[in-house]
């Protein structure tokens, strides 16, 4: 799990997620106000960036976040749950990115490579 998860707000601007992204080395942002999972509104990743705004030519200086989100409810995992328990997650439901959430707040962020570490 890695930590802490990066986060924008939904009136964000696409561009400034980008840049948010280049910090970090997980491809996605949670679109939220704050930390608590009461307020996560979505998730925006890289390829979704790609596929909404730049395959469609638009210029993400004036795109906001909320526009592209996958939104919520997303599907999230505890902290106290197995690799295994993760992994099956992602595979049912075809995703790359599980928030961690424990007692309602958002702590971390599981990615499938993440997984891939845990089998080395």
């Amino acid at each position: 799990m890695s930590y802490p998860v990066l986060t924008v707000p939904p009136n964000a601007k696409v561009i400034d997620a980008i840049k948010l992204m280049a910090s970090g080395p997980k491809g996605c942002v949670i679109v939220a106000e704050g930390g608590l999972l009461k307020e996560v509104e979505g998730i925006v990743t890289t390829s979704r960036i790609f596929k909404k705004v730049f395959a469609a030519g638009l210029d993400p200086a004036n795109v906001s976040v909320a526009d592209i989100m996958t939104p919520a409810p997303l599907v999230t995992i505890s902290p106290e749950a197995t690799t295994r328990e993760a992994a099956e997650l992602m595979v049912r439901h075809n995703i790359r990115r599980l928030p961690v959430v424990k007692d309602g707040v958002l702590v971390g962020i599981i990615t499938s490579k993440d997984l891939l570490q845990c089998v080395k």
